[in-house]
Parts: structure tokens; C-alpha cells; sequence
């Protein structure tokens, strides 16, 4: 058979109503059942058989039977043992006999016995009313009744046995049936004046004609009983005559205990039958002896004792106590128990050294799949959602790694910290080029085109964070991811970080760069992908260009530089200097340098750089129109962030210095100048008649000046951060930004082959960080982890929980085994975890907030595997109840929470006791009942499971929370290739266990779909491993919940309100096909089928539907949130489509959405 193969054996498995065996109830079977009422009517009936002497010792005609029915509870008696119920079956008995017969004289017999019944019902309901005493305040009750129900129809069937006299149907018989369920009287003799002449009888309805189209009498008589106006009558009278018992029932019972007018002789009976019962009582124990003897005696079996209850305290020790050692046996006091008002003490199960370790803060992270892999945070763990909204559940618990339908998404990235990044003005243009180590990353790209939304990033601006585009760029050459971030002249000056301005906590005093995944983009790369491949080294590339806060100054002094300026001075001689200092530029590692000037220059300088008060000629210059560039290399100047500084002779860096090479500039060429323009003056005689003279002189040009204006320096500046060798560089670091702090990564030569990544690398779905303050290394903490019961994803399988602590270094850690004790059996029930503190944790660390210690829970899948948490706290200890047998002290009822605060002898260190949750694990004494059913499944099952019997049975004696069991043989789950379980109904060598909880009074558990929860189905699966054959491969899941949807459309009847009564009309359709979720005394079933038209018709039936159209049913098979995998539309019946399936009514607890009822009805389908 294919696994798609229904499972031949169709069951519906055990639950608690039918797991009880009748046979085994005490009451099954009575030697005596006789009541009260059943002995004073013995009596009644035997003292018929009681001759009367009369005063001469002469037996009387008569006997005792005056004297034992006249009084009131014998007449009570009598009227509430009217058996409505057998009146009717043997009425059906006389109509089947009627249609069964053969003759017309057998058919005429039976009918005249169904009028022997009722008259005789109206003669014994007349006379017992009339010995009722008009004293008795109640007899108006009984009076009502007949007048009401019963003397209509009574006047109806004597007119009716009149009418059909004549007509010849009802024979003239002298015998009555020994099979009616009463003493019953010839009808014939019957007259309406029997009921009582104080009766004002109502007139009677028209009778029933027959059609004359009816061959003979037995065709008469058929047609009689099959009326509904006869039929209506002998209903109503024996409806009426259920209702009247009923109500003699409850006068009966007042008469026995609170009537004072008994009769002498009849109060001596009523208290001889009272104490008659406890003989009776005794003697109907003889089941529960057979049983006792049995199973106590022979077997030498005994009742389960009672189990302690057990209590979680958290205590608090005196301010100047630092720990205090409280021993196993330490006695607390619980208060008196309710029942029997003996004091209740508990125990301290183990030692346990108080301290004043504090959780100080919750915080956590989990992986969501949406489009992508999303890292989102909660900042504020206990929350609704993670930010510090109240919480909203009833019991305030809260997601142990966040609610994954209001987390927003973390923060994180990476960080440059970097003298580079001091950027003070200009054009300013930063690139970082991640290089990874070998092989194409998995996000680089071969497209260039450069994306301006996957990251963010943000600057250490002068008043605050400047927040900046940045552009990145995936390639596939060189195994590189390049960002770059421009930053125009109008943009804030680039500082270093400060404490009281950028208020992140981060201990740096280099300008800080913070690059942040853009998870909320719908392109970007998911985190995971992003943390994936190994990062080999980063480097860090500026260019500024328009730089002009320079401090400027030559031989003669400092230059201002607003205006035109002669660097060199007036007539600089040669050697003359122009000296330019920058506190932003030469602590950097220049790359290239250039100064920029509005006119132009044509002369040669020398150009070169202070380094340890020397002079250091700089080559590689080249002299442009406008510019100088030099790309030669320079030893830079120690970081320093502060203004710039005039030079001064005991300057030792930081400066250039531009040496003039020519002395065309100087006051010395300009004279020489003049001297040669002098030397070369002639005279010459222009004219001999008349003596001229003409002077010739040369042009003496104006001294040459040497000036500069709109003076400005471009440079570029690189660096570069090894991540697989040590970094020898203290100006430039490389961070990870976690969502709550932050960290510096480096190469670590102990751990040479340790992964560095972009971002923070995180191997789990999910992790919870506990921060621990007021502890130290070595000691031991005990932490109580509340859970909310039943609150985990009851479809996942248990997930493994690993602890870790935060090492020096920001290193995660896990917990060695010898170190940690968890007794929350992987956060599936509440319980205390019990940590050492290891010597190389450290509360120096910035991944989390520093100053605590952390611990963390992680999973590495399934984060909603794990039940929610309602507390965190510190100083936690279990205590249990201490049980005395002699003096009668057990566990009978829960304790509930603050009722513990004070140890039974006062212990002087301790401030504090307190009781916050009420106890678990308590048991009562086994009930004789619970015993014998117990004992009866043991001597079948042998402890062993075989049987898929056993296996229900045993489960349900085992776990009482759990309602109902299925066991499917030859069935089990194998992996599919998304890592989900596919369902196999026919796999030999499995046995799969499906089970339902009690639910009654839960309030983690939805009634329409209840669900065990995974800690429960653990412990259910470890159990039975202990009794099957290890050959067997066991499955304990839950059931498979397939939803009924109905679509249509409705109209209400005129005057109604629509929104009200829509929302009626799904509540009663949810109602009707889920009643077990409204109705205690409902049962899931397996198996079985919903028909459209059953509902349909439940749906007309409502008082205030007018009438429905466009009726469609839907069959929802799997579904995951609103996302409907597998359904069928529109069927007409919808059925399991696996042996572990349920149909329930539709609920979408995302969308709130259920039955599709639209109204008024408008389609024309």
C-alpha cells in the first residue's frame, strides 16, 4: 500500500468519558436500587396483604392500605414514578402491533388498549391529586400542570373514544393488557366526571373524520394513529404527565425533609425507611468489597498516594549580606490547608548559596523569514513588542525571542573608526573597499552599477550623527564590496566621536563611521548571506578636495589666506619658505597632495615635510598651470584633532614647507635691475644747427611679486586594515555593530583560522541575552524561568536550547555540562537554571551593554518552538511540601501564589520570601474509582505497550492532562526536502501516538484547535520509549486540525441589524461545527465528514434568517497564517484526508478572518 493509503483501521481512539468501564462503577449493579419513594410504595403494595382487626380481635373485610396512602409523600411517590417514557415506548409498541395484525378484531384489541393507557393515566392522576391535602402550600404547582396540559388533551381522547365507538372501532372488551407498564382499567368505564367535579373541563376540539375511501376497520384504525391531531393528543398527555413527575419529584424530596404534618404512624415509616438506607447502603457496598478484596487483597495492590507539590521562591538578602547559604530541609511556611486546617510547611529540595546577582536587563534576537532572512531585535525583551509596549495577555507573558509579528528589524552593520574620516570641510569623498579572502562572494555582482538603498550610514558630525548616502557596489573581480559616500562643502564637519554629543557608549576617540544593512529594502542582501564569507582586510580611501583652513605663514610671519597673499614674503630672496600646516591632512597617510591656486605661477620650488623637527625633501612634484601635485610618501604626524597651530621652533611635524628656488622675486634683483637700466643710458646730439640732445634709457620694470590667491589644497588619503595579520595601526579599527552594542574585530593570533566576517556572523534563529549585575566570575546564580504553559508552536518539534556567557574579548562561550543546570527541559515548562559563572567572563564587554555579565539562550531553529516567558528573575529555589501521613498532612489542592513569605525559623541575612507562581507537580490520593479502573487496564496491558489499546490507555493513566489519545498503527512521519515531515499512513515498523489535551479551564490552549504542547508530547514520547519494543519507531504528534470554511450570502429578516446578527450567525455556525470549544461536555472526534446541505439547513433554521444564497463549503487542508496550501473549493462534503486529521471551523488567527457571510444577499447565482 502507497503511504497516500487511507489506514485500514478506522478507531476513534480513547479519551476520559469512555476510557471509564461501567462494570467497574461501585453503583453498576445494587443488590438494593429501591429508593425512598420505591419502599414507601413497597410498603404501600404490602400492606394490601395486612389483615384489619378491628377492636374485638375480628379480622375486617378491609386491610392496612387506607392507612398507608393517605398521606402526602405516598402520594408523591406514586405521581413521580409515572414512567413517561415507557407510556411512550409501549405506545409504539400498540401501533406496531396495530399495523402488524392480521384481522380487524386483533387490530380493534390494540387500539382499545392505547385508551386503557391514557384513561387510566388521567383516573390515577385524578385520585392521587385529590388526596393531596389543600393544606399543602405546593399543591397549586401540581394543580397548574393538569390545567394547563392535561385536562385539553383528556377532553380531546373522550371525545375522540366516542366518536370512534360509534363508528365501530373500539370493541366491547372485558380484558385489559398485562404488558402495560401500569395497572390499567377498562376504557369503556371511563367518564370525564371520574377527573373530579371541581374540574372546569375545556370544550372539546372538533373530531376526526375518516375518509370513506378506507376498505375496513383495520385500514380505519391505521389511519387513526398516523393522524397528527390524534397523535398530538396522546403526545401532549404523556408530555404532560413527564412534566407533573417531574415536578412530584422535587415535592417529594421537600415533603421527606421539611414537612410537618405527617400523621404519627407515617413520620414513625418515613424514619424507619431513612434508617433503612443505611442498611441498604451497606449492603449495595458489595461490589466495592468483591473489588477490594480482589485487587487489595489477593493482588496485595494499594491506592496511589499522594504526590507533594512543589513551589518556586525568590529571595532577597540584607543590603550588607553578600551571600548566605540556606541548607537542604530549610522548612518555610505554607499556611493552613482548607480542608483540614493543619499547617502546611515545605521543604528546601537542596542547598542553595543566595547572593546579590540581579537580572538587570532582557534582550533579544531572531531571525524572521519574510521576503528574506530579516535579524530583528528586541531592545526591551519583556514587551509586546520588543520596544517597551505593555504587554497584553493575561497572564503578561511575553515572546522568549520576540514576537515575530511586531519585531522591527536590527540595527546592524559594521564600523570604521579612523583619523581618515577627520574631515573637516570641502568636497569630501570617503570609499571603503571590504576585500574578501579568496573565491566569488555569494552577494557580489557582476553589474557595476552602484545601489544607493541596501546600506545606510552614518557620520560623528560636530553637533550630532550626520546621516549620509551611501553607494555600494558588488563585484565580482577581486571578490570586493565597495562603499562610497560623497559629502558636499555644505555638509557638516566630520569629528571625532564624543561621548556628549554622539551618546552611544563607544569607547573610541577616532571619527567614527557606521554603515547599517538595509534590511527593510526588498533588494538588498539578507543578513545571513551578507555573514557568510570571510572578510581578508578593509581599506579606507578619502579625498578632500577644496581644503582651506590651513594654518599658512612664511619667513616674516603668519599669512592670511581670505585675500591675496605673497607666500614667500616682499623680494623673497632664494631659500625664502611658505609654510602650510594641517592637523586633518599630514596625520593622514597622504597619497597624493596637491595645491590649488586661482593665478599663474611659473617657477620651480622645492617642497618638503617636517618629521621629527627635520626637514624632509619631498619627491614626485610636478607643477601644473595652477597647481602643484605631489605624489611622493610622507611619515605622518601623530593624530591630533584639535585646531590648527602656527609653526614654531619647537614644531616637530605637521607642516610642508615650499622653498623659493630662484631670486627673481627678490629687492636685490629688482636694484641690480635698475643699476643695468642706468649703466645703459646714452645721449646723442640729435641736430647740429641746433644742438639737440636725446637720452636714451631702458624700461625699468616694476619689481617682480609673487602672490597667490583662492588658495585651497586636494588630497587623498588611504589606509588599510589587515583582518588576517595583526593590525599594527592604532588610528584605524575595524567594529561589528550588533543590535545592541558594538565591538572591534581584529586578527587574533590565538585563533588564527577564526572567521571574520562584514557583519556580526550569527549561527542561530533565535537568542535571548540575560544580563546578570551585582555578581562576579566563579559564582553560582540560580534563575527562575517562568514559562506560560502550552504556549510554544505545538507543529514544531522540541529544539535543543544552548547556554552560553560573554568571555572576554566579546567572545561567546557555551556552558559546559559540569557548569550549567536547566531544568526547563529546553524552556518547555518553567523551572530554575543553575549557572557557575566561569572564571573569563567579563562585564567589559561593548557587544552588550557593559558593566553586566551576560548569559544567553540560543536556538538554532524553530525559535517559536519554545514556550513564552512570563519572568526573568534571580535568587531562585524550589521547595516542596513535607507530607506526613500519621498527622494526615497531603496534597489535596494547589497552593496558590503569595502564600509562602517567611521561613518556619526566621533566618536573619534574608530580607525577602516570596511566592510568585502557585505549586505544580502535586498529586492527590488515588480514589477508590481511579483505582479499579486503573488496576482493571493494568492486569490488560502489563505495563507493556502492544496493543494500540495499550498505548491509549497507558498514555491517559500516565499524563492527566491529557484528554484523549489515538493510536495508528503502521504509521509514522518521514523527512521531506524543505525540512517539513510528510505523513505515511501505511509504514510498518512506525506507531504514530496523536493526542488532544484537556483543555477545560486552559487558557494557553485554543479550544477550537488544542493542541499539546512540545513539552508534553516529549515527555509522552520518553515514556513510552520505556515500555515498547526498541524495534518500534515512535511518533508523538499532534493532530492535524483541517478547516471548514462556508461562503455565502444571507439576508436577515426586515428591521434586523446586519453587523450584529452576521457576527451571530458565524459565531452559531462555529458553535455548531466545533462544539467540544464552547461545550464541556463535547468530544473531538476523528474521522467523520461535514455535509453542505446539513449545514445549510442549520443555517434556514436560525430565527433570523429570511433565506441564503450563493451557499459554497471550502475545505482548507493545510495552512500556513493566511496562506491556504492545500484546499478544496466548493465541495460537497468535506472528509479527513489523513487518520490523524480533525475538521474544526475556520479561524484565521492572523486575519481574524472566518466564515465569508456577506448580507444582504445580492448575487444571481
Amino acid at each position: 500500500m502507497a503511504c497516500n493509503d487511507k489506514n485500514p483501521l478506522l478507531r476513534e481512539g480513547t479519551s476520559l468519558l469512555n476510557r471509564m468501564l461501567d462494570a467497574l462503577a461501585t453503583s453498576f449493579v445494587k443488590p438494593d436500587e429501591r429508593q425512598e419513594a420505591d419502599l414507601l410504595l413497597f410498603l404501600r403494595r404490602y400492606s394490601t396483604y395486612l389483615n384489619y382487626y378491628d377492636s374485638s380481635l375480628t379480622v375486617a373485610d378491609d386491610n392496612w392500605e387506607p392507612f398507608m396512602k393517605m398521606d402526602i409523600s405516598v402520594t408523591l411517590a406514586v405521581l413521580m414514578r409515572l414512567d413517561a417514557a415507557k407510556c411512550s415506548d409501549y405506545k409504539k409498541l400498540l401501533y406496531k402491533r396495530i399495523e402488524l395484525s392480521d384481522t380487524d378484531i386483533k387490530a380493534q384489541q390494540q387500539f382499545t388498549y392505547v385508551f386503557d393507557l391514557t384513561f387510566s393515566l388521567l383516573r390515577l392522576v385524578s385520585e392521587q391529586y385529590h388526596l393531596l391535602p389543600d393544606s399543602f402550600e405546593l399543591k397549586q404547582q401540581l394543580e397548574a400542570t393538569i390545567k394547563t396540559k392535561i385536562l385539553l388533551p383528556a377532553v380531546n381522547l373522550k371525545k375522540l373514544y366516542d366518536d370512534f365507538e360509534i363508528e365501530g372501532l373500539i370493541p366491547n372488551s372485558l380484558t385489559t393488557d398485562s404488558e402495560s407498564p401500569i395497572q390499567t382499567k377498562l376504557s369503556s368505564l371511563f367518564k370525564l366526571t371520574d377527573l373530579g367535579a371541581n374540574w372546569i373541563l375545556p370544550a372539546p376540539v372538533l373530531g376526526l373524520s375518516l375518509p370513506v375511501s378506507l376498505p375496513d376497520i383495520k385500514s380505519k384504525i391505521v389511519y387513526i394513529i398516523n393522524h397528527n391531531f390524534f397523535t398530538a393528543q396522546v403526545e401532549a398527555l404523556l408530555k404532560a404527565i413527564s412534566t407533573l413527575a417531574e415536578k412530584a419529584a422535587n415535592l417529594f424530596s421537600i415533603t421527606l425533609e421539611d414537612y410537618s404534618s405527617h400523621t404519627p404512624h407515617y413520620a414513625l415509616i418515613i424514619a424507619f425507611v431513612k434508617l433503612f438506607t443505611t442498611a441498604q447502603n451497606e449492603l449495595n457496598k458489595y461490589t466495592q468489597r468483591h473489588l477490594d478484596f480482589y485487587y487489595k487483597e489477593v493482588l496485595q495492590l494499594t491506592n496511589k498516594k499522594a504526590i507533594a507539590d512543589s513551589v518556586h521562591l525568590l529571595f532577597e538578602l540584607q543590603k550588607p549580606i553578600p551571600d548566605r547559604l540556606i541548607k537542604q530541609g530549610t522548612l518555610f511556611k505554607g499556611g493552613k490547608d482548607k480542608l483540614s486546617g493543619k499547617d502546611l510547611n515545605y521543604s528546601l529540595d537542596q542547598d542553595v548559596v543566595l547572593n546579590k546577582a540581579t537580572v538587570e536587563k532582557i534582550q533579544s534576537i531572531q531571525f524572521l523569514q519574510k521576503t528574506k532572512e530579516t535579524l530583528a531585535s528586541a531592545p526591551i525583551a519583556v514587551s509586546e513588542d520588543g520596544q517597551g509596549a505593555k504587554l497584553s495577555s493575561a497572564d503578561k507573558s511575553w515572546f522568549t525571542f520576540g514576537n515575530p509579528d511586531l519585531l522591527v528589524n536590527a540595527q546592524t552593520g559594521f564600523a570604521i573608526a579612523s583619523n581618515l574620516l577627520f574631515l573637516n570641510e570641502g568636497i569630501r569623498i570617503i570609499t571603503i573597499t571590504v576585500s574578501f579572502a579568496t573565491g566569488t562572494t555569494t552577494f557580489a555582482e557582476a553589474s557595476t552599477l552602484p545601489h544607493t538603498d541596501f546600506f545606510t550610514a552614518r557620520l560623528t558630525g560636530i553637533k550630532g550623527w550626520v546621516d549620509v548616502q551611501v553607494q555600494s557596489i558588488g563585484n565580482t573581480i577581486g571578490d570586493q564590496l565597495t562603499f562610497t559616500i560623497t559629502l558636499n562643502p555644505n555638509d557638516p564637519a566630520i569629528v571625532p566621536y564624543s561621548e556628549s554629543i554622539h551618546k552611544e557608549n563607544i569607547e573610541t576617540d577616532l571619527p567614527l563611521l557606521k554603515i547599517f544593512l538595509n534590511q527593510s529594502s526588498p533588494f538588498s542582501y539578507s543578513y545571513t548571506t551578507l555573514s557568510a564569507d570571510r572578510v581578508h582586510s578593509v581599506s579606507i580611501t578619502v579625498e578632500a578636495n577644496g581644503i582651506k583652513n590651513l594654518e599658512l605663514s612664511n619667513d616674516t610671519g603668519t599669512i592670511d589666506a581670505s585675500k591675496p597673499f605673497k607666500p614667500f614674503g616682499e623680494f623673497p630672496d632664494a631659500n625664502s619658505s611658505f609654510y602650510i600646516g594641517s592637523k586633518e591632512i599630514f596625520q593622514k597617510n597622504i597619497t597624493e597632495l596637491a595645491f590649488v591656486f586661482g593665478n599663474k605661477i611659473d617657477y620651480t620650488e622645492e617642497i618638503q615635510y617636517l618629521s621629527q623637527a627635520k626637514w624632509v625633501a619631498i619627491n614626485g612634484s610636478t607643477i601644473g598651470t595652477n597647481a602643484f601635485s605631489i605624489n611622493g610618501s610622507f611619515v605622518v604626524a601623530a593624530k591630533d584633532f584639535g585646531p590648527n597651530e602656527a609653526i614654531k621652533p619647537t614644531t616637530v611635524e605637521g607642516f610642508i614647507r615650499l622653498k623659493l628656488g630662484v631670486e627673481t622675486y627678490s629687492r636685490t634683483s629688482y636694484l641690480t635691475n635698475v643699476k643695468n637700466q642706468i649703466n645703459n643710458t646714452t645721449i646723442s646730439k640729435t641736430s647740429s644747427s641746433t644742438p639737440t640732445y636725446k637720452i636714451t634709457t631702458g624700461e625699468i620694470a616694476s619689481p617682480s611679486e609673487l602672490s597667490l590667491s583662492d588658495f585651497s589644497i586636494n588630497y587623498k588619503a588611504a589606509a588599510s586594515i589587515p583582518l588576517t595579520s595583526v593590525n599594527t595601526s592604532a588610528n584605524n579599527k575595524f567594529l561589528h555593530l550588533t543590535p545592541f552594542g558594538y565591538y572591534e574585530v581584529y586578527f587574533n593570533s590565538e585563533v588564527p583560522s577564526a572567521k571574520i566576517t562584514i557583519v556580526q556572523e550569527i549561527t542561530n534563529d533565535g537568542e535571548l541575552y540575560i544580563g546578570l549585575n551585582n555578581t562576579e566570575p566563579e559564582q553560582v546564580v540560580t534563575i527562575l524561568l517562568q514559562v506560560s504553559d502550552g504556549s510554544s508552536n505545538p507543529l514544531k518539534n522540541e529544539e535543543e536550547v544552548t547556554w552560553y556567557y560573554l568571555a572576554k574579548g566579546n567572545t561567546w562561550l557555551e556552558f559546559e555540562t559540569k557548569d550549567l543546570v536547566d531544568l526547563t527541559h529546553n524552556l518547555t515548562q518553567s523551572g530554575i537554571l543553575t549557572v557557575t559563572l566561569q572564571p573569563d567572563i567579563s562585564n567589559l564587554n561593548t557587544a552588550l551593554q557593559k558593566g553586566l555579565y551576560w548569559i544567553k539562550a540560543a536556538v538554532k531553529q524553530n525559535p517559536d518552538a519554545v514556550c513564552k516567558l512570563i519572568t526573568v528573575q534571580a535568587q531562585a529555589a524550589r521547595v516542596t511540601l513535607v507530607q506526613d501521613e500519621a498527622t494526615g498532612i497531603e496534597f489535596t489542592q494547589t497552593l496558590p501564589a503569595t502564600t509562602i513569605s517567611k521561613p518556619a525559623a526566621t533566618i536573619v541575612e534574608v530580607k525577602s520570601i516570596s511566592q510568585p507562581f502557585e505549586s505544580f507537580n502535586g498529586r492527590a490520593n488515588e480514589t477508590d474509582e481511579h483505582f479499579y479502573l486503573r488496576v482493571s487496564e493494568r492486569l490488560r496491558h502489563k505495563q507493556r505497550g502492544i496493543t494500540v489499546w495499550d498505548y491509549e490507555h497507558i498514555i491517559l493513566e500516565q499524563f492527566p492532562q491529557i484528554s484523549k489519545a489515538r493510536c495508528i498503527n503502521h504509521a509514522g512521519f518521514y523527512p521531506a526536502g524543505d525540512g517539513s515531515e510528510i505523513f505515511c499512513e501505511n509504514y510498518p515498523g512506525h506507531v504514530t501516538i496523536i493526542t488532544i489535551p484537556d483543555f477545560r479551564n486552559k487558557t494557553g490552549i485554543d479550544p477550537l484547535k488544542p493542541y499539546t504542547p512540545i513539552g508534553t508530547l516529549v515527555n509522552i514520547d520518553a515514556f513510552l520509549r520505556t515500555i515498547i519494543s526498541p524495534f518500534v519507531k515512535l511518533h508523538v504528534k499532534n493532530p492535524q486540525f483541517e478547516e471548514v470554511q462556508f461562503e455565502f450570502s444571507v439576508t436577515f429578516h426586515e428591521h434586523l441589524d446586519e453587523a450584529f446578527y452576521g457576527q451571530l450567525l458565524n459565531v452559531e455556525i462555529e458553535k455548531h461545527l466545533s462544539p467540544w470549544a464552547f461545550d464541556t461536555n463535547g468530544q473531538l472526534s476523528f474521522g467523520g465528514k461535514i455535509i453542505k446541505s446539513a449545514v445549510l439547513n442549520f443555517i434556514e433554521e436560525r430565527p433570523y434568517v429570511d433565506f441564503v444564497t450563493c451557499f459554497k463549503m471550502h475545505h482548507i487542508i493545510k495552512r500556513n497564517g493566511a496562506t491556504h496550501i492545500t484546499e478544496k473549493r466548493d465541495v460537497e462534503e468535506a472528509t479527513p484526508s489523513t487518520a490523524r486529521s480533525l475538521l474544526v471551523s475556520y479561524a484565521n488567527e492572523i486575519t481574524k478572518e472566518k466564515h465569508l457571510i456577506n448580507s444582504p444577499a445580492t448575487c444571481t447565482c
